[in-house]
């Protein structure tokens, strides 16, 4: 795989290909098994933020953005030829969820709850630095009760940034709360609300998974029920 070309591919998830470059990292998509495997989970979250809501981000923030996506290794299984070409046909529909996303990086977050010791700037900046870490990971599973759970955690910053995506929207008196798994002993680690949501899960330690559970509106200072998503640490 060329690494050169690899990192083509989040500039080729947002449509910022001119036509060569389009037509020569497609040819290399065809051969390059890993590129197959990162493109729909990258697709998946830019489509899933575009939904989210509308935002117009400074120009200069794309490219810190682009960089910051391009280097985040995903963990996905591959995907069949048809799958891909279908997934080029919405690539342009993407752009504008480019825009949200840096939005999120740069000034935005609505979607992200905060911890009781973090002000919004400090935790974008730290999920900035998160998603941009060198060592920086992603890993995913279901959610029993539908939806998909997104972890991109850095073992260098001790610390994750977790998403809930297509949640089964929870009645006004419930809410998904996000434990981190220390060998079977769940902590606290901040609520996703009561459907879509994002939060930075700050000092992991000796996490080695996250889990989500419905708990009533303010959370539970322990897990009152069975989790309904469970998802690895990256190791």
């Amino acid at each position: 795989m060329s690494n050169d070309l690899h990192g083509l591919l989040a500039p080729y998830a947002l449509d910022a290909l001119d036509a060569d470059e389009r037509s020569g990292f497609e040819s290399h998509l065809d051969q390059c098994e890993t590129c197959q495997a990162e493109l729909p989970g990258l697709v998946e979250t830019l489509s899933r933020v575009g939904e989210s809501e509308s935002a117009t981000p400074p120009p200069a923030l794309r490219s810190s953005v682009l960089a910051a996506v391009s280097t985040m290794p995903q963990q996905r299984p591959v995907v069949s030829l048809d799958s891909r070409r279908r997934l080029r046909r919405t690539l342009p529909q993407l752009v504008a969820a480019a825009a949200v996303v840096a939005a999120m990086v740069g000034g935005g977050f609505a979607a992200i709850e905060h911890d009781n010791v973090s002000d919004m700037r400090a935790d974008q900046e730290r999920v900035t630095a998160i998603i941009s870490a060198a060592d920086a990971t992603t890993t995913s599973g279901n959610v029993s009760t539908g939806g998909t759970l997104r972890v991109i955690s850095s073992k260098s910053h001790s610390a994750a940034v977790v998403s809930g995506s297509s949640l089964k929207e929870l009645p006004g008196d419930k809410v998904y709360q996000l434990w981190t798994m220390h060998h079977g002993i769940p902590k606290d680690a901040g609520l996703l609300g009561t459907k879509d949501g994002m939060v930075y899960v700050p000092k992991l330690g000796d996490a080695v998974a996250v889990a989500v559970t419905v708990e009533p509106q303010g959370g539970s200072k322990e897990p009152t029920g069975e989790p309904v998503a469970v998802t690895d640490l990256a190791t």
